[in-house]
């Protein structure tokens, strides 16, 4: 027969330390938030003649993540636990996890041009992107227009359903 153990043998909540991760994830913050630099919103100044361009982006970041730790035993009190084997009436266990995901994203918006003490600020436009977003608002439109006018909804609402 295999002696239980008692509340004193259990490692106490207290010793799950959760420093490692702590500072997993403060280093995982802190090159994170460099992404969120002023450098990487304008870039360097390109010069030539009397004319500097300076490209700007916009720069997306999103983070998320998470973390637990728990302790537990079963209990060892009533008849039917002491029927079973002493291993399983006192069971216990402690352990932790954590993850997380992070995404940075930039793109080009605009060029800032400086020439002969004038300064002009261009767009960049992405067709592509444009005509992606036509593309998929019509086509929205369309499915939805067709759904209006589809012959079995007029049926129904003729026969008053």
């Amino acid at each position: 027969m295999v002696a239980r153990k008692s509340e004193a043998d259990r490692p106490p909540v207290e010793a799950l330390d959760a420093t490692p991760a702590m500072e997993a994830i403060q280093g995982t913050l802190s090159r994170f938030l460099d992404v969120a630099n002023v450098n990487r919103v304008y870039g360097e100044p390109i010069r030539e003649d009397e004319v500097t361009i300076i490209p700007t982006a916009e720069v997306i970041a999103g983070l998320g993540f998470g973390m637990g730790f728990g302790a537990g035993s079963s209990p060892s009190a009533g008849e039917e636990e002491r029927q079973r084997s002493d291993e399983a009436a006192m069971a216990s266990g402690s352990g932790g996890g954590g993850g997380g995901v992070g995404k940075s994203f930039s793109r080009p918006v605009a060029v800032v041009v400086i020439s002969h003490g004038n300064v002009y600020v261009e767009p960049v436009v992405d067709i592509t992107k444009v005509a992606l977003a036509t593309i998929t608002a019509a086509g929205f439109m369309m499915a939805t227009l067709l759904g209006f006018l589809s012959p079995q909804r007029m049926l129904k609402q003729l026969k008053g359903e």
